[in-house]
């Protein structure tokens, strides 16, 4: 990553006879630690035509500092009168932009160099689509791993099912849809508040992702899915079950809880239970289909781990499990490996441990 000083850094728009196109907002609570590093893989992009607005949520270290010492006409500081929290943050920095795009960037990740320029040119040849976000690379220490989310918005709509499927970091949105559709950040929704967002601004227009790792995010034990793992989680299972919305299902208050045991792979009960599972399972894949068009086929594949993990979690009732898992496409669609050690744990009566998932 180059380094840009903060001294005499003049680099104004490609052209500074009109608005910037893009906004990138930036909050920062105590972030003193990666700022600068943060700020600067901004001020290096190879497209250049934005303003960077950093708003410092009362941080009590020198993040106020860091960010003032940037000498660039890019750059605009807000500081919030108190700490808001990230949610508030986030909204009166949507409040404040008036550019036709705003970036998201978190104060700890590394934005690399070619990103904007990518990204602000699919949306325009795609005119279509609203958001799109990137893959990315996750790192820590020694640790270098790339994550690729789905790109196309069919498959994006059923991965958010079952989790958020962009960083925060890597997206870019039109503000003209978020402000025609009164789209902000739900303060009912903390610690995953970009992915209920995400689910929202589906129902409104196409969302992508970029293929290519366009973003570094940087895993620490300060990140929000670390300090507020538990709260995250819960949250996370009321997106999942509002999603649903989005395939026409109605859920009642026992498949509710259903469909988050099954996805959190916590799911125990007795075989009329399973019976119960294997219906809203298949239930939730035709209508999955019927949404985005995926073929029942690879959903009931998809779902293979969902269904043999709720019979290995009632391999104590023995072989009635394993028969009840067999009753299923679901079964025969996913690893024949699922058979034989549902075979084996049935044989045993023995459980699959709970997992969190």
């Amino acid at each position: 990553m180059p380094t840009a000083s903060r001294r005499n850094m003049t680099h104004p728009p490609s052209d500074s006879g009109r608005a910037p196109r893009v906004t990138i907002l930036m909050p920062v609570f105590n972030g003193e630690k990666y700022l600068a590093v943060a700020m600067e893989s901004i001020l290096c992009q190879t497209f250049r035509d934005f303003v960077l607005l950093v708003i410092d949520d009362g941080s009590s270290d020198s993040s106020l500092a860091i960010a003032q010492s940037f000498d660039d006409p890019r750059i605009r500081v807000e500081r919030n009168p108190g700490n808001m929290g990230l949610v508030k943050t986030l909204n009166r920095g949507l409040d404040l932009v008036q550019t036709e795009f705003v970036a998201r960037m978190d104060s700890d990740d590394i934005s690399l160099p070619q990103r904007l320029e990518k990204q602000v040119a699919f949306l325009d040849e795609n005119p279509d689509i609203g958001m799109c976000g990137t893959a990315y690379e996750l790192f820590h220490d020694s640790v270098r791993q790339t994550i690729r989310p789905p790109c196309r918005h069919e498959e994006i709509v059923y991965g958010l099912l079952d989790d958020n499927v962009f960083l925060h970091s890597s997206v870019i949105v039109r503000m003209e849809v978020l402000n025609r559709h009164g789209l902000r950040y739900s303060e009912g929704y903390r610690h995953a508040e970009d992915y209920e967002l995400w689910a929202r601004l589906a129902r409104h227009t196409h969302i992508g992702n970029l293929p290519e790792v366009l973003v570094r995010y940087r895993s620490h034990p300060e990140n929000v899915s670390n300090t507020n793992k538990p709260e995250q989680i819960a949250t996370r299972d009321r997106v999942r079950l509002d999603h649903l919305a989005s395939f026409g299902l109605a859920p009642d208050p026992d498949q509710k809880a259903l469909h988050i045991d099954l996805f959190s792979l916590a799911f125990q009960g007795s075989p009329d239970q399973l019976a119960e599972a294997r219906r809203w399972l298949e239930t939730l894949a035709r209508a999955v289909s019927g949404k985005c068009g995926i073929p029942v086929g690879r959903l009931h594949r998809d779902f293979a781990l969902l269904w043999y993990a709720a019979c290995g979690r009632s391999a104590h009732e023995g072989l009635k499990v394993l028969l009840s898992y067999l009753n299923s496409a679901m079964a025969w669609q996913g690893p024949k490996s699922y058979m034989v050690k549902l075979l084996f744990r049935c044989l045993m009566r023995e459980p699959i441990p709970a997992i969190t998932k």
